[in-house]
């Protein structure tokens, strides 16, 4: 069962791995080949073909209901079903929505919703709404590094995102059913945020005991991502066991009480019954995660054992596990949680079997080996992994799921059965998580408490994963600690830098907004740092940061802030606090503690390669726009001319001071091709050979603007933008200007979205 579930897994695998989905014909011809592999001794191939089938199949259905591209920016009216727990934020409030097949308009059967201010104050889970939307493909910012929010939007089945406009046609058409399982989660919630408003722990609570983890806070999601104990907010085999025993003990004693009932059926099928039933409500409370699917089908494996009396294999129990959420949703094999979950409860029935700690040491030993095998899988999916992780969780483990979820739990049940009781428990639970985060801040402040890593590529992640497993061997194994070797590529590879003269700019895609990194052999520029889209949300540490983190960047040079709109220095102050930098230019210093102002004249050399700031002069006046820094870069290549958001005043300043000096082979095209700015004869005087426009997909400015695509398709200039081509890079070496390598079309997986409009 091991090796099929594996070779499933394998399957799925491979087909998330393509570049697009197959044509369909070949899906026959897989079929038929296994078929033929039926007959032969490969019977673990049959099962990678049928996991690469059924993916396929999934992948196809998800990607076919995606909105029609014709109803993009359209405004419709439509009815349907909030089908998840609306997320409350400052400025906006976000659900899942399930909308009803309406009349000459085909939906798809999921789309994610925004509903900005002013809304409703309530809206609950399965509700029935009328609203007119305004939608789009499910589309997401494209990088080299970086979360992949198509990628999460493809796993969900969500066929196209936006949001609604605010009309008298929205209307509450139904209130959700009594009975429905979000409803009485939505309810735990209100009524821990009626009695936990001004506490930081909310967030945290809701997590515990609904899985709804929007309230906490980006600070308390780093503290957990630094100290390796991200997992213990996600209901998973700890959390969903605890339920499984507490269920299974107390059914135990309160069926032993008579002795009659034991005459009727054995106290342990009663039990395992009843430690099932927990588990799966307990599971219905966190909205049927991925994490609590997998424990839910671990603890159904152990009852199903101990009800037929048969001894259950921990290894077999995980293979069926695995079969099972893979035959569910096989596109779950994209999402970290799977492989994290699954490699953890495998690591510990790996090393189980041959291991045999004193009872003293034996916990400790458990979460050493757990860090050492998650590593290269953490690596992979976050370039980072905690080196105090084995000693967080050491306290922190058994105190959440043994203290903190069980009060949690027990006082969301007695809010409604004796409120002052739950109350007191509340207040008990939020005094325990403040000594949590103390533990936590403690072991977060110990040096080398996080190791970063570069983006290996696969030559070099394989060793180091087979190195692991071999670490993880028995004792027995000959010479088995040789394989420390394996991993001297974390601190020996070093990602491949421009040599001297030359210079690489990557052209970030940051949505509506601008963000840029130059590097040189020794040093590295960035020109703006992209917008904050929330106070969760901003773009410095969402995609600069892990641009320069997986290009082996520590230290930023000189931080350039064009002027101060949110779409340029947004991301500024999250990138400064994760990244040493070493001068901060700026036309807007007030908000940027110890930037200096950028100034015409100003220049510098790094690595043979030229910077010189032409905008603005000290007594320049104007507004905030035409004061943004303008900054032109230069090699014996070529050259790349920033303007920020600088308008035509400011185009014709620059074509008096500098005239054709102007000229340069790549212009960032001024205010993201507002008409406003690019006039003919500042485009006649730059004469580019390429422009890129820094903008977000189906922006509401409609940027970039017709007018200007005329102005510059009429001088036969290449247009390129990062809406439609994702981050865009370019190396000018000592001679020679690479082609544009466009990450949309780079990096092309199965579930990108096609940008045609």
């Amino acid at each position: 069962m091991i090796k099929s579930a594996i070779s499933f897994l394998l399957g799925c695998l491979l087909l998330s791995q393509q570049p697009s989905l197959p044509d369909s014909q070949l899906l026959w011809l897989v079929l038929a080949t296994a078929i033929a592999v039926l007959f032969s001794p490969y019977r673990w191939l049959i099962w990678l073909l049928l996991g690469f089938s059924w993916s396929y199949y999934q992948a196809s259905a998800v990607i076919s209901d995606r909105l029609a591209s014709e109803l993009q920016g359209k405004d419709i009216v439509i009815t349907g079903t909030v089908s998840t727990i609306p997320e409350y934020h400052s400025q906006h409030v976000r659900f899942e929505f399930r909308p009803d097949q309406q009349p000459n308009i085909q939906l798809p059967k999921k789309i994610l919703l925004n509903w900005y201010r002013p809304f409703p104050i309530s809206i609950h889970a399965d509700e029935r709404w009328q609203i007119m939307v305004r939608l789009k493909l499910p589309y997401g910012m494209k990088n080299p590094a970086g979360f992949d929010y198509e990628s999460w939007l493809f796993q969900r089945g969500i066929g196209a995102t936006g949001y609604i406009r605010s009309n008298d046609k929205n209307i509450r058409l139904a209130v959700s059913p009594e009975l429905s399982i979000n409803r009485l989660r939505q309810s735990v919630n209100g009524r821990l945020n009626q009695h936990l408003t001004d506490s930081s722990n909310l967030g945290v609570v809701e997590g515990l005991t609904t899985g709804t983890r929007h309230n906490i806070s980006k600070q308390q999601w780093q503290l957990l991502r630094l100290s390796g104990t991200s997992h213990l907010l996600a209901i998973s085999g700890l959390h969903i066991g605890l339920a499984a025993a507490i269920g299974f003990f107390s059914c135990y004693w309160l069926w032993c009480l008579r002795a009659n009932n034991l005459l009727l059926l054995p106290a342990k099928y009663i039990a395992a019954m009843g430690g099932f039933l927990f588990a799966l409500f307990y599971a219905a409370l966190a909205g049927f995660s991925i994490p609590t699917e997998r424990a839910l089908m671990m603890v159904s494996m152990v009852m199903i054992a101990l009800l037929c009396k048969r001894p259950a294999a921990i290894s077999s129990s995980l293979a069926i596990s695995l079969m099972l959420i893979l035959i569910w949703d096989p596109l779950a094999v994209l999402a970290p949680g799977l492989w994290l979950s699954f490699t953890a409860v495998a690591i510990i029935v790996y090393t189980s079997q041959y291991r045999h700690p004193t009872p003293r040491w034996q916990w400790a030993k458990i979460h050493f080996l757990i860090a050492l095998g998650l590593t290269p899988l953490l690596l992979v999916f976050f370039s980072q992994t905690s080196l105090i992780s084995p000693l967080a969780n050491l306290i922190a483990v058994p105190y959440v799921s043994l203290i903190i979820v069980p009060l949690s739990l027990l006082a969301s049940i007695m809010l409604w059965l004796f409120e002052p009781i739950g109350i007191l428990l509340l207040f008990i639970v939020d005094q325990g998580l403040t000594y949590f985060w103390l533990w936590l801040d403690l072991v977060t402040s110990l040096p080398f408490s996080t190791w970063s890593s570069v983006q290996l590529p696969l030559l070099y992640s394989l060793p180091i994963s087979l190195g692991v497993i071999l670490l993880l061997a028995p004792k027995a194994l000959p010479a088995k600690y040789l394989a420390v070797f394996t991993l001297l590529p974390l601190l020996m590879y070093d990602p491949d830098k421009p040599e001297q003269g030359e210079f690489w700019f990557s052209l970030l895609d940051v949505g509506q907004g601008l963000a840029s990194v130059i590097q040189t052999k020794n040093h590295t520029l960035v020109f703006d740092a992209g917008p904050k889209y929330s106070e969760k949300f901003d773009t410095g540490s969402a995609v600069v940061k892990p641009f320069l983190q997986a290009n082996g960047i520590n230290n930023i040079d000189i931080l350039i802030i064009s002027h101060g709109d949110n779409d340029h220095i947004g991301g500024a102050q999250s990138l400064l606090k994760a990244i040493n930098t070493k001068k901060v230019l700026s036309s807007e210093v007030d908000n940027l503690t110890g930037a200096e102002h950028c100034q015409a004249g100003q220049s510098w050399q790094w690595d043979e390669v030229s910077f010189t700031m032409l905008h603005p002069l000290e007594l320049d006046i104007g507004s905030d726009n035409n004061l943004s820094c303008v900054l032109r870069i230069a090699n014996q290549a070529g050259s790349v001319l920033f303007t920020g958001d600088i308008e035509q005043h400011a185009e014709q300043l620059l074509i008096a001071r500098y005239g054709h000096n102007l000229k340069s082979t790549i212009l960032v095209a001024p205010h993201h091709g507002s008409n406003t700015s690019s006039s003919n004869s500042f485009i006649s005087l730059v004469s580019p050979d390429t422009v890129l426009f820094p903008v977000g997909y189906k922006n509401r400015y409609h940027f970039p603007n017709q007018h200007v695509i005329d102005r510059y398709h009429s001088k036969q200039i290449v247009m390129l933008d990062t809406a439609h081509h994702g981050a865009i890079q370019y190396q000018f070496g000592q001679q020679q200007i690479s082609a544009p390598l466009s990450w949309r079309q780079h990096r092309h997986n199965i579930w990108t979205v096609a940008t045609t409009d």
